[in-house]
């Protein structure tokens, strides 16, 4: 290979990810570490340089890369890259010998691969399967040490001079122990999204597992065996949507000479559905040794045999009695439950079980009748109603491909993944840290990309303007995503002015005048106004008169949401921290007897809603905050003892583990002072309170942990 060949390699598997769209333009010089000898420039960007080096020390050559001007998400996948990569032992992953800085720069020292990447190559399937393999192989190992790419692709596999295969680039991986963010400060999707999951593409990062990385296994093997990729639209949203909702041309397709067992391999890894595709790599592995090996496919059975050959798949049923009978029944059910949203002012559940027996009677039709597509939408429909959202989701993308020119599915799954992003935008707002709320909004962004796209869908199919509205009142929650609150006020307002009944649009209003620091309960009450049995907008209600203090007015808020939701967990979790918060405003009276009787009317309260629901982060990280409480007025140290046991039960719960680790924290620093009190030896907890102090999320400035941690430095530093 040419000198002017190698440099263009290097150049293109170790600085575009790292340099984006900027790459090769001029960069400042850097200061390089004395044990280095430059040996000749790789690549420059707007964000650094990389180096071809010699290590003199070790007499071995090196890639030295530096980042000399980046912004806080380019610092940060540079140290997860090096970070990550050094945690992996594995001689098919590129080696991170050194993490360091030299005159206030960071850079990295890494393996230094003389040679191509498979994006340039042009080898034989077996070939490919071969360098594919190894790749599974070094994947395998990640995902047993927690560690998920999530940028699986032909250009991050390298080889060298010999052939051999090298995998790189962890520089958007997830570590699943740690849960890193997937989208960049942009809210831009971080991976390459021809090649990415479903669930990377809907940006749900609580879905993202090694199945993602299985799926962009099958999606790269499609990119090398066709030449183009799975889904090749014009813009990314549809690209997005694509990956969501649509199934790929089958390879042999497009490459008739792609072997059939192959093609059923890179298929089975491609499936929508996570629990469709391997459930591991060593099973991907497997299979590809079965193939290289001429023995049989397990993933070729007659039913793919059928698929892969042209044959027509099994006809659905034609029952023409079942949706005219049935599934028209069905329709009615959920048609009356939307009525009593707008009629009903008390005790909604009531009408649970109607929905609840309509999915039943879905799940049987389907457990029959699996092809009914109609059965999976209405199931969806019916899960929605019952706020089920997460089980929706899965049966109405289960259908939608099916129903795709259908203006009520598209319609449908705007409306569920709206949802899903205001649920999570409630959710980042309890972030600890301003950068954790950031983050997590920024991991659900596309949400917000997939709802308007099925808007805009559902507009063209109906060819009138009678989803309009839903498509300004997506771009007016992405106003409020981006803090952009006037902006958000603005486009209600012209929303309303068309069709003042809108209570969604009545709360989103709202919702971006309480954010803006303006009074939002004219808006609330007009959302209440309009659907009777609005207990989310209570809830807004509630959380506006907490953020004034007004107890008093947010139970009041709050017990009215319970009135039409009596197992709503939120207010019932809100109803115990307002104790919470009530408790921390009387510390200073003298009787401390009330102050405890407040704690425990509270936990009351919290007790009878881990009965609703045993397992809510918000109900457990209250209980816990009340029992610390507790210990402090009482000096009571089996109140500690019982809140760290809460927390522990929180920490693989949805929700800010930040704030879970913070809340550990500071119950063993009171119970460090309790013991010292007593003339007990407090060192143990100290430490355990500077454990944390490494951590990446507590440097931040907009947090408590500072004050926390120098105190437990002080104490510890006094009883030596």
């Amino acid at each position: 290979m040419s000198r002017s060949r190698n440099k263009t390699l290097i150049e293109q598997t170790v600085t575009q990810d790292l340099f984006g769209p900027r790459a090769l333009t001029e960069a400042a010089e850097v200061e390089v570490p004395e044990k280095y000898e430059i040996q000749e420039c790789l690549g420059r960007g707007g964000f650094g340089v990389v180096y071809k080096a010699l290590d003199k020390s070790l007499d071995r050559p090196v890639a030295l890369k530096f980042l000399t001007d980046a912004r806080p998400a380019d610092l940060e996948r540079f140290r997860r890259e090096a970070r990550f990569a050094a945690r992996l032992n594995n001689p098919a992953i590129v080696q991170v010998y050194e993490f360091g800085e030299c005159d206030g720069q960071p850079y990295i020292a890494m393996q230094y691969i003389d040679g191509q990447n498979l994006a340039e190559t042009n080898l034989e399937p077996d070939e490919v399967v071969r360098v594919i393999r190894t790749a599974t192989k070094a994947l395998q190992h990640a995902h047993e040490e927690g560690i998920v790419h999530r940028d699986f692709k032909p250009a991050n596999v390298l080889l060298d001079r010999e052939g051999r295969t090298y995998l790189t680039d962890f520089g958007v991986a997830r570590d699943l122990q740690g849960g890193t963010a997937t989208i960049s400060q942009q809210g831009t999707l971080l991976g390459t999204p021809a090649l990415m999951s479903p669930e990377q593409a809907r940006g749900d990062l609580q879905a993202i597992d090694a199945r993602a990385d299985i799926y962009a296994i099958g999606a790269s093997l499609y990119w090398l065996l066709c030449r183009r990729y799975p889904f090749e639209r014009t813009n990314l949203v549809d690209v997005l949507h694509a990956v969501v909702h649509d199934e790929p041309p089958l390879p042999r397709s497009i490459n008739p000479s792609i072997p059939r067992a192959l093609e059923a391999i890179l298929l089975k890894c491609m499936q929508k559905e996570r629990r469709g595709r391997y459930q591991s790599m060593a099973e991907v592995t497997a299979d590809l040794d079965d193939y290289l090996e001429g023995r049989t496919v397990k993933t070729e059975t007659a039913e793919w045999f059928r698929k892969l050959v042209g044959a027509k798949p099994r006809a659905p049923s034609t029952d023409p009695d079942l949706f005219q009978t049935v599934g028209i029944e069905i329709a009615r059910g959920i048609s009356a439950w939307d009525s009593n949203l707008y009629r009903v002012s008390k005790n909604i559940t009531r009408f649970h079980p109607q929905l609840d027996s309509i999915i039943e009677r879905l799940d049987k039709i389907i457990e029959v009748n699996p092809d009914v597509a109609w059965a999976y939408f209405y199931q969806g429909i019916a899960l929605f109603r019952r706020g089920r959202l997460d089980e929706a989701l899965d049966a109405m993308e289960r259908s939608i491909d099916r129903l795709a020119n259908q203006a009520t599915a598209q319609f449908e799954m705007g409306r569920l993944y709206l949802a899903l992003y205001l649920r999570e935008q409630q959710k980042a707002h309890k972030h600890l840290t301003r950068l954790g709320v950031d983050r997590h909004l920024a991991d659900t962004r596309g949400r917000l990309h997939q709802a308007e796209v099925c808007f805009k869908e559902t507009q063209r199919l109906r060819s009138d303007d009678l989803m309009q509205w839903q498509i300004d009142y997506a771009r007016a929650v992405s106003r409020l995503a981006d803090r952009d609150h006037s902006g958000c006020v603005e486009m209600c307002d012209q929303i309303l002015a068309q069709d003042p009944d809108l209570d969604e649009v009545w709360k989103l209003r709202g919702d971006a005048l309480r954010f803006s620091g303006k009074e939002p309960f004219e808006s609330y009450d007009e959302a209440i106004r309009v659907r009777r049995s609005h207990y989310d907008a209570y809830m807004a209600k509630a959380e506006a008169h907490l953020d004034h203090g007004r107890l008093g007015e947010a139970r009041d808020c709050l017990r009215q949401a319970l009135e039409i939701h009596p197992d709503y967990i939120d207010a019932l979790a809100q109803i115990g921290r307002t104790y919470l918060l009530e408790a921390r405003e009387r510390k200073d009276e003298i009787d401390p007897k009330k102050i405890h009787e407040t704690i425990d009317e509270g936990l009351n309260h919290l007790s009878h809603a881990a009965t609703v629901q045993p397992r809510c982060y918000e109900v457990i990280v209250t209980q816990a905050e009340l029992l610390i409480e507790k210990s402090r007025l009482l000096s009571d140290e089996p109140s500690l003892e019982a809140a760290i046991d809460c927390l522990h039960a929180a920490t693989d719960l949805n929700g800010c583990q930040n704030r879970v680790k913070y809340l550990t924290a500071g119950a063993h620093f009171d119970r460090a002072m309790l013991r010292r009190e007593r003339g007990a030896d407090p060192r143990g907890d100290l430490e355990k309170v500077l454990a944390y102090e490494d951590n990446e999320p507590y440097l931040h400035d907009d947090n408590p942990w500072r004050d926390l941690l120098q105190a437990a430095r002080k104490e510890l530093a006094g009883l030596r």
